[in-house]
């Protein structure tokens, strides 16, 4: 409405200019036998009158239409950030819900792509591409019926240049858009090359393979630099060729209308009219190729964003239990025949298990790599639902428990460290909110980090880096097992998350947590036998399948494949000491 409104004013301006230069030029025209200068007949009264009303009427007019076009602008633009805003906002919650099958079958970067470019994309549509399409059809549609109640013949040469430009500007907004694609891409090959240098600066330098690095950057950086080089050798023909065409629509003005005006059949202040309409038709109609090809990126941006937002989530809480007040966690865990497949595998990760854990009882996982332990207990906290079978929770199925409350239960040390690039202090509070500098110290004292964090020149507040760079193999898994610690949670899952630290330093961590965690059910899983042998129960995974169960004692006397594990590492011992 308001686009619509300014542009009704809009055309209203170049009569204002034509009715001014005829009036004056009629005052010349009566004068002419009395005065011999045309500065003289300017600064007559009449001249002064007419001058004074129609700038008065002009100055009205071009305030109506940048007022309304300020109006257009607050309104549409403003209104698409919004969108654009909401957009994001829904992806990203999206996003926290769904399934780690989605995570396993899209790369990081079409997920990043998809909450950045495609979202910008799609604002598009809402914003410019809406109001570039509005703004053409009734500015032209204004126009061009003020051009032909002036003169009709003089319209059609005057909108004669206009399609080969419109065609024009849509060639080279599709050259564009399709090599901005590309330069994008090569861009975020760039960004992620540097990224995976910087990430492992330490391997590479300790590789001494700098150099070979620095040559891979470089051939990338190559390529960027050539493809940004066709783009804007094109950019620079674009704008030139542009005004090629409108000079040509304005000569075709002025050559036409001047044989028009000696036949009397307009005037010349028709002629600046005409000029003035072409100018203002220039923009519309070279946005017409802008429009297009930006609207079919925008609906194809928009079909990848929907296709994001329609996924499936296959773990998710029942409606009644949203709202459901929680239940207090003992901590009993039982497998009934569970098995799990990965999506889009026929192998069983886990086949047939059935086990039970008691409330706060101490019990490792153990088998060799491939075995299925991690898969087992990511069924726990429900980041997987079993293929087959159930999981019970304090004699309840775990798909009745509240999934927000199960995992607030639930202090998990993933056998791949990570950590936020932020501080030391934010990183171990990261499960809890509003957690006090005395529960942070604990947690990280029970973990044995504490020292090497006061050791730090800015202790608690050093930054660590991107995913714990500046921190060694050991102190990332002992800040991650001070991050689970500081929860309190009912059950501690601990996936091979000792394996960086000494065995003094893993005696210690152990004793902490014993006494820390002593009615809490903690779940181990570790390649070691000194980390479980103390244990209450040890469960022995083979090929996804729970072949033995027992203490270490037990499993040593059954003389099994727990035994033969445990004789090798023996062997590995002494061989490590001679």
């Amino acid at each position: 409405m308001f686009l619509t409104a300014s542009n009704f004013f809009l055309v209203w301006i170049p009569v204002l200019i034509r009715r001014t230069m005829d009036e004056v030029e009629a005052l010349g025209t009566e004068f002419s036998n009395e005065y011999d200068s045309i500065v003289t007949v300017l600064f007559s009264s009449d001249a002064g009158n007419i001058l004074a009303f129609n700038s008065i009427l002009l100055i009205g007019t071009v305030a109506l239409y940048g007022l309304l076009l300020f109006a257009t602008r607050q309104t549409i633009i403003i209104s698409s950030r919004k969108i654009e805003f909401d957009i994001r906002n829904q992806i990203m919650d999206k996003l926290m819900e769904l399934p780690q099958r989605y995570f396993a079958n899209n790369s990081t970067g079409e997920i990043y792509i998809r909450t950045t470019e495609d979202v910008a994309r799609v604002r598009e549509y809402f914003g410019p591409v809406f109001m570039y399409t509005v703004n053409t059809v009734t500015r032209a549609g204004f126009i061009i019926t003020m051009m032909i109640i002036v003169n009709p013949e003089l319209t059609f040469w005057a909108l004669l240049p206009l399609p080969f430009l419109s065609a024009f500007a849509y060639w080279v907004s599709g050259f564009i858009n399709k090599y901005q694609l590309i330069i994008q891409e090569q861009y975020s090959r760039i960004a992620g090359k540097a990224q995976e240098t910087f990430s492992s600066i330490r391997l590479i330098k300790a590789f001494n393979r700098t150099g070979y690095e620095q040559k891979r950057f470089e051939i990338e950086s190559d390529e960027y630099r050539k493809k940004k080089l066709k783009l804007d050798l094109v950019e620079s023909l674009f704008h030139p060729t542009l005004n090629l065409l409108i000079g040509a629509s304005v000569l075709i003005v002025i050559w036409k209308g001047g044989i028009m005006v000696i036949d009397g059949l307009i005037t010349i202040g028709n002629i600046a009219e005409f000029v003035i309409y072409v100018a203002y038709l220039t923009w519309p109609v070279a946005s017409l190729g802008y429009t297009v090809n930006t609207l079919q990126k925008s609906l194809a941006s928009w079909e990848r964003i929907d296709n994001m937002l329609s996924e499936h989530i296959d773990i998710l809480d029942d409606e009644t239990l949203q709202y459901e007040k929680p239940h207090k966690v003992i901590g009993d865990i039982e497998f009934r025949n569970v098995s799990f497949k990965y999506p889009g595998s026929d192998e069983y990760a886990v086949k047939n298990i059935s086990l039970k854990i008691e409330a706060g009882s101490n019990v490792a996982i153990v088998g060799r790599t491939g075995a299925g332990k991690t898969t087992l207990v990511n069924l726990i906290p429900r980041l997987f639902d079993p293929t087959e079978g159930e999981i019970l929770i304090d004699g309840k199925n775990i798909k009745e428990w509240n999934l927000k409350h199960l995992r607030q239960s639930i202090g998990y040390v993933p056998q791949e460290t990570f950590l936020f690039s932020t501080t030391v202090k934010e990183n171990i509070a990261f499960g809890v909110d509003g957690a006090s500098m005395t529960k942070i110290e604990k947690a990280a004292e029970i973990a044995q980090v504490l020292d090497n964090i006061l050791d730090f020149e800015k202790k608690f507040e050093t930054l660590v880096g991107e995913r714990g760079i500046t921190l060694s193999g050991g102190q990332k898994q002992r800040t991650a097992i001070a991050r689970a610690v500081i929860k309190n949670p009912e059950f501690i899952i601990l996936d091979d998350s000792l394996s960086a630290v000494d065995t003094k330093t893993e005696d210690a961590i152990m004793h902490h947590l014993r006494e820390q965690l002593n009615n809490k059910t903690t779940i181990m899983i570790s390649h070691r036998i000194s980390t479980v042998k103390n244990a209450d129960t040890i469960f022995y995974l083979h090929g996804g399948s729970l072949v033995e169960t027992g203490t270490h004692n037990e499993l040593i006397k059954r003389e099994g494949r727990y035994a033969n594990m445990y004789s090798k590492q023996l062997i590995e011992q002494e061989l490590d000491q001679i």
